[in-house]
């Protein structure tokens, strides 16, 4: 089994999330909170009354922090990955100019055949992609556009992984940088609430602690993920 397709293969049979164990997580926190909320003199925090004047506000301050902090990364990853991402568009683009055409001459589908086996005989002797049947001699024009068209896929399946790679590359490094910058005094919950009184130094240290994971959580999801919340938000307004 080639690389390519062993990888679809685990991904597809992946079973090391385990849901029963995360929501009986969840329910132990439920648990414990309504405990300490019952029987403890546990504070509710108060949300900021003026919300809905500075929401905007504090929307666009996140927004900005994500944008810049994300396309730094971008630009990291892309430092030690764009050469290998250039060359597989580049692939795709010169195989597509000849796929679209109405009817392509022979003597170009052979010279564009002749370019493209070579470079995937040696791909499919590293393994980065399948085996694609090589066409037979005196083949005719539909049976070396089979052979583009099964080449062009692959190396699609190719750049959708690498893609894959570096999005999770500038998604870890956002993330991190958030937790660094939450570390440093950037707080969403102070931005959210109005009051907040605390009784206990655990209590303290508890709430810190889950303001950095949420406030780098919520930059590590990246300029898409407020774009969602946003449109979420824009047609919850608008709803009749």
């Amino acid at each position: 089994m080639t690389k390519e397709y062993a990888y679809i293969k685990d991904g597809l049979t992946d079973s090391t999330f385990n849901p029963l164990v995360w929501w009986g997580v969840v329910v132990i926190i439920v648990l414990v909170g309504s405990a300490l909320f019952t029987f403890s003199s546990f504070t509710v925090v108060k949300v900021n009354e003026n919300l809905s004047n500075i929401g905007a506000d504090v929307f666009l301050k996140y927004l900005f922090i994500v944008v810049a902090v994300e396309r730094a990364a971008a630009v990291f990853v892309g430092i030690s990955h764009s050469q290998n991402k250039v060359d597989w568009s580049l692939r795709i683009n010169r195989i597509s100019e000849v796929l679209q055409k109405d009817s392509p001459h022979t003597a170009v589908l052979k010279q564009v055949y002749a370019r493209e086996h070579r470079l995937i005989k040696q791909l499919e002797q590293d393994e980065i992609i399948g085996t694609i049947e090589d066409v037979p001699a005196h083949a005719t024009d539909e049976a070396y556009l089979g052979y583009l068209t099964s080449a062009k896929h692959a190396y699609e399946f190719q750049r959708a992984r690498f893609n894959s790679v570096a999005n999770r590359y500038v998604g870890r490094i956002v993330f991190f940088a958030g937790i660094i910058m939450a570390t440093l005094g950037l707080s969403i919950f102070q931005d959210l609430f109005q009051s907040i009184e605390l009784v206990s130094e655990w209590q303290t240290w508890l709430l810190r602690l889950t303001d950095i994971l949420v406030t780098g959580g919520l930059l590590g999801g990246g300029s898409a993920g407020l774009n969602a919340m946003a449109n979420k938000m824009n047609e919850f307004m608008i709803k009749p």
